[in-house]
């Protein structure tokens, strides 16, 4: 039976990031194996396929690139003031990031940006994201927030079910990307699609799905006062109208 095989994320890369614990060796030498021997695999951007071809000497001739999509009917704008009434938001502002609640995503690096923020903006940071296996990190997260006194402005969801999410990306005025590393890039397609800007680090396949200064910014590193320095000019921006979320979201159907 052919075997055609897709990685969410490459051991070798998180190991050689080494911002999260490392990857066991049996993880590396599957995933060394399954690119070895496996029929085909679809890779989501040029860059994983000279990843594979570099860590795991996997066959260019047997890697296809495929990037990755949302599903545009269920990922759409919808209004701003009814999607944050819908989720109990009454900030006048509000930062979005959804991700697993691990090192690896930066969101330390988000926390630290909010005092950098420019103009007295205080807005808040929603962080949608972890389970039971995450409650050492959340810990952790909630701790640094008490240090930099920025407490009261951070709310911590957990979980949320996978049809809710629109509601966020809508209610948001920026989603920040903050990871050290992406195999794609998902979040922000997700976003996009629901006519919401990004901020994010140049990972995955970012540099290709935001334009630059139009819907959004890619930054070379997640340095909370690039961080900031972003945020804040995407907060400054009048809060999208049906026209302008629309545009942001055909630039994910292009």
């Amino acid at each position: 039976v052919p075997h055609i095989t897709m990685f969410h994320t490459l051991g070798a890369i998180k190991n050689s990031i080494a911002i999260s614990a490392e990857e066991p060796e049996l993880r590396i030498e599957t995933e060394k194996d399954l690119a070895q021997n496996c029929h085909h695999i679809i890779a989501s951007t040029e860059k994983e396929k000279k990843e594979l071809t570099q860590h795991y000497g996997a066959s260019p001739q047997s890697i296809s690139v495929v990037p990755c999509g949302v599903n545009l009917e269920l990922f759409q704008p919808m209004d701003k003031a009814l999607a944050r009434q819908q989720l109990g938001f009454t900030d006048d502002k509000l930062i979005l990031f959804v991700g697993r609640i691990d090192p690896l995503k930066g969101i330390e690096q988000l926390l630290k940006a909010m005092p950098y923020l420019q103009n007295g903006q205080r807005p808040r940071l929603v962080i949608v994201g972890g389970d039971e296996n995450s409650q050492q990190e959340l810990e952790k997260l909630e701790e640094l927030s008490r240090e930099l006194h920025i407490e009261s402005a951070v709310t911590l969801l957990g979980m949320i079910k996978h049809e809710q999410t629109p509601y966020f990306y809508s209610a948001a005025d920026v989603c920040v990307v903050p990871c050290y590393y992406e195999s794609f890039g998902l979040v922000a397609l997700e976003a996009l699609a629901c006519g919401t800007p990004i901020v994010a680090t140049d990972v995955g396949d970012l540099k290709s799905i935001v334009r630059e200064g139009e819907t959004g910014y890619v930054l070379s590193d997640n340095a909370p006062c690039r961080l900031a320095d972003k945020i804040t000019l995407l907060l400054a921006r009048p809060s999208p109208d049906t026209e302008s979320a629309l545009s942001i979201r055909a630039s994910v159907s292009q």
